[in-house]
């Protein structure tokens, strides 16, 4: 899971304001998840943590003064000033401390430094716990070191919110608070330089809680006065440090990883559907695109039976059967003196369609042509989805576009490789013409008396060489049909005892034709133009696709 997060802000930091959802919001929630889960794996049992958040000039480091009871965190009237997380370990060992630098360390940002704090005076009269003075979240710089607070939350047994009289409305500080609310970290809230009368400011921030998503928990507000700068030792005299001290005390609590897991749990929830946005954005357009291309395969099969099957184009098909046919018939004693004559008695017609300056096309030229038609017009269909859908801004928009260069690309080779593929398809779809004719001449064969009149009058008719013109490409499919040869060829057999034989055999050549078309369409478009989501490559994309999706689904719910 903490893998898969990982690549998701990846994601994000790559496909930068496009992504289509809250980049710095969603960043930032990535990196406290990423972290949470890093934070379960540590080793128990290890120090407590007390993390002390806020704004700018919100007094932050003060408070982790008055927790370790003396002056180690350096404060400053400058905003903005701690621009990195530090640590104050005390009473924690080598080891432990080793430990908590490695983890801190993986964040992306300002550096981080730990510092063991000599001669402790502990304010919270236990030993074993680290306190993190940390930079603000607030500012427009903190975009540069915002990620460090995320570790340092992900630690936390007890965070401490230090706001001030003029910052404890801001917006970004409730934003921040309700982030961090699923993980049901123990909260307190200081109000730091509070005025002499604190009631009515502690009055209007329980007002604001109560808005807020902690409105169900009794959450501590504590007032510390305000003091001079570098007066700390004024401030750790007051009674009001005293009644903070004893709050922290009795909030800081044990370990509890039941909770704790939880909490990730339920952090990870609340944040996956906004998180996964752009990535099932990407799904919905490769289901665009996958339905586009299943429409495109549709269309395509329709053409195909309107424009050649089911038109008197298909006949080229069914007439180089009927040729098939006409050398079953062959005499044997009469092949060779016909052989020598063919050659004259086909010259008229080839005189014929030569001088006409008609081309010789044969059936297969004839589906070849329907077929690499159709061909281009599907390509005009996709290309015009790609271009509707990469007209835009956003992140579905760029998939679009990057479809679009991959399209440009791909459809080049695509073309090539379809006519190969139909070139193969028809040459193996010949032994279904030649079956087709021996299942004629098996049918003619059970009717003597008609196949033996069909003998005779193919040799008045001397088909056979018009059948080698053809074989020879001296005449064309289209020109075969109007031959007195097979004029009365079609004839005879139509009038015959196996006319209807004939249709029947005529049909299903069209129709294992069609089956074995329609096939080659669906298996092409599906293997070349369906899988192009598959293969994207842009960096400003995601590209998880769903099986990986629904595994980690399935690990988030098992969590």
């Amino acid at each position: 899971m903490r893998g898969f997060l990982l690549r998701l802000r990846s994601g994000y930091h790559d496909a930068g304001d496009g992504s289509g959802g809250d980049i710095t919001g969603c960043v930032f929630s990535l990196d406290l998840a990423v972290s949470a889960l890093e934070d379960l794996k540590l080793q128990r049992p290890a120090p407590l943590h007390i993390s002390v958040l806020g704004p700018t000039q919100a007094g932050k480091s003060t408070i982790v003064n008055l927790l370790l009871g003396q002056p180690a965190a350096t404060t400053s009237p400058l905003a903005g000033f701690t621009r990195s997380l530090h640590g104050f370990p005390v009473g924690v060992d080598d080891a432990q401390q080793s430990a908590i630098n490695e983890f801190v360390s993986q964040a992306p940002g300002a550096p981080v430094s730990v510092h063991s704090v000599d001669q402790p005076r502990p304010a919270l009269a236990k030993s074993g716990y680290v306190v993190w003075d940390t930079p603000d979240f607030d500012s427009h710089s903190s975009r540069e070191y915002r990620s460090l607070i995320t570790q340092v939350v992900a630690l936390s047994d007890l965070i401490v919110l230090v706001v001030s009289k003029e910052k404890y409305s801001d917006w970004t500080v409730w934003k921040v608070l309700d982030l961090l609310y699923p993980l049901q970290r123990p909260l307190i809230i200081c109000l730091n330089k509070a005025p002499r009368d604190p009631q009515p400011l502690r009055l209007a921030l329980r007002g604001r809680v109560d808005q807020s998503r902690y409105q169900t928990q009794n959450v501590p507000i504590c007032t510390l006065p305000q003091v001079d700068r570098g007066r700390i030792e004024a401030l750790m005299a007051d009674s009001s440090t005293d009644e903070f001290l004893h709050t922290v005390r009795s909030t800081l609590t044990s370990l509890d990883m039941v909770a704790r897991r939880k909490g990730v749990h339920d952090f990870v929830g609340e944040h996956w559907d906004e998180w996964l946005l752009p990535v099932r954005m990407e799904h919905d357009a490769a289901a665009t695109w996958r339905g586009t291309v299943a429409d495109a395969v549709h269309a395509a099969v329709y053409a195909y039976s309107a424009q050649y099957l089911d038109h008197s184009r298909h006949e080229g098909t069914f007439n180089r059967a009927m040729v098939q046919l006409l050398e079953l018939l062959e005499i044997p004693a009469l092949a060779r003196p016909l052989a020598s004559t063919r050659r004259f008695l086909t010259w008229p017609f080839r005189a014929l369609f030569a001088g006409a300056g008609r081309a010789r096309t044969s059936s297969i030229d004839v589906e070849l042509d329907v077929l690499t038609e159709i061909f281009e017009h599907a390509l005009l269909s996709l290309r015009r989805t790609i271009a509707e859908g990469a007209d835009g801004e956003g992140h579905r928009a760029h998939w679009w576009r990057a479809m679009a260069k991959l399209f440009d690309k791909q459809s080049p080779v695509a073309r090539s490789e379809f006519i190969d593929a139909v070139s193969d398809y028809q040459r193996n779809f010949e032994p279904e013409v030649e079956s087709a004719a021996k299942a004629l001449y098996e049918k003619l064969a059970q009717n003597p008396a008609t196949l033996n009149s069909l003998r005779a009058a193919r040799v008045t008719a001397d088909a056979a060489g018009v059948a080698l013109a053809f074989k020879t490409g001296a005449i064309g499919v289209n020109e075969l049909v109007l031959t007195p040869a097979m004029l009365s060829l079609t004839s005879f057999l139509t009038e015959s005892a196996v006319g209807k034989y004939m249709d029947v055999i005529k049909e299903q050549l069209k129709n294992r034709q069609r089956h074995q078309v329609e096939d080659l369409i669906t298996r092409f478009f599906s293997e070349v133009f369906s899988a192009l989501p598959d293969v994207l490559d842009d960096k400003r994309l995601f590209l998880i696709d769903r099986d990986e999706l629904e595994r980690v689904e399935q690990l988030r719910q098992s969590m």
